[in-house]
């Protein structure tokens, strides 16, 4: 029997209740920024940052009725603090920082140069061959050029070079205030022709092979009308300055599409789609490495190329030529750790 004067309850009230979980997820919430302040959001669990964005949710709900009830000014003050500090982690702006792209100059496009040498190599010595081959076919016969490329070209080059009094100059006529604009067009022609390389030899090589082979083709052509001419060597050394990193830049590019393209050809034992997507970290970053070559290769060209003697051009052409050598040797090697005696 209960004595009339007192009265016994085991149960909370509903509000109670509810003051008594919002003050633990309150508690909660708090534990976690404390957390993510010391350490960050990557010092969280999965789970837990889950559960961060719940409770931010909830608090959030919490400051709206708390408002709308008139609570103590002191818990709204408080519930303010939290929120905002919770928005500024949930919503907090990715930090850009170079270093990732800084890390692949210095050390991933060299590692990938050499992991993928073989690709790269065939896609040289197509380009390269062809190239070759063209010039002498040209010297030897003339008249195989109007066969080789096109037509209009060769005359409009032949009719050139019969006008040519003194330096080679070709199409580098243009003024130093005209450079930067024209380091832009040289830049984006050559990324899209790169693009296109890569593209066509990823649809199964044997497109990007023939691109490589027309390209070279090209080049080859021109050289044997120059040769012919009695302007070779000024021709070469208007075009290495800035073609010893642009024409790696293109074979390269498109050797990242023969490493994709040959994963369609010889997937070894794995299918062909889980072949391809293993060679695509590789391709994609011999093609960006070769967008980054293609870049300084434009400055070059536009800035170097048509207002210097032939002498800094020649050393131009050596130097970055000995400097990529060195760079794609040298560089991004593991170091070995020593084991203990």
């Amino acid at each position: 029997m209960v004595e009339s004067g007192l009265s016994v309850n085991p149960y909370f009230s509903r509000e109670t209740v509810i003051r008594s979980n919002r003050r633990r997820r309150w508690d909660e919430l708090s534990t976690l920024l404390d957390l993510t302040t010391k350490g960050g959001v990557r010092s969280l669990s999965v789970e837990e940052v889950k559960q961060l964005c719940r409770l931010y949710r909830q608090v959030t709900i919490d400051l709206s009725q708390a408002r709308a009830s008139g609570d103590d000014p002191s818990v709204l003050l408080y519930l303010n603090s939290l929120v905002a500090r919770t928005h500024g982690q949930v919503y907090a702006a990715k930090q850009i920082t170079l270093w990732p792209l800084l890390t692949f100059v210095v050390t991933g496009f060299p590692k990938l140069l050499r992991r993928n040498w073989k690709y790269v190599g065939a896609a040289t010595a197509v380009f390269f061959l062809t190239s070759l081959a063209s010039a002498l076919a040209v010297i030897r016969s003339p008249e195989l050029a109007y066969s080789l490329f096109d037509e209009q070209t060769v005359e409009y080059e032949n009719l050139r070079l019969e006008k040519q009094e003194g330096e080679y100059r070709g199409n580098f006529t243009f003024k130093v205030s005209e450079s930067p604009l024209v380091a832009a067009q040289i830049i984006g022609n050559n990324v899209k022709v790169a693009i296109f390389g890569f593209a066509l030899g990823a649809a199964g090589c044997v497109l990007g092979i023939l691109l490589l082979i027309s390209n070279g083709r090209m080049l080859g052509t021109l050289s044997g009308l120059v040769w012919n001419g009695g302007y070779f060597v000024g021709f070469y050394s208007m075009i290495m300055t800035h073609g010893v990193l642009e024409l790696s830049a293109i074979c390269i590019a498109s050797a990242g599409g023969l490493r994709l393209g040959w994963a369609i050809f010889a997937p070894g034992r794995m299918t062909r789609s889980d072949a391809y997507r293993a060679a695509a970290g590789d391709a994609f970053g011999l093609l960006a490495g070769s967008v980054l070559m293609l870049v300084v290769a434009g400055i070059i060209e536009a800035f170097v190329t048509p207002h210097f003697g032939v002498t800094v051009r020649w050393s131009v052409a050596i130097g970055t030529g000995v400097i990529f050598a060195l760079y794609a040797g040298l560089l991004g090697h593991e170091r070995s750790v020593p084991l203990a005696a």
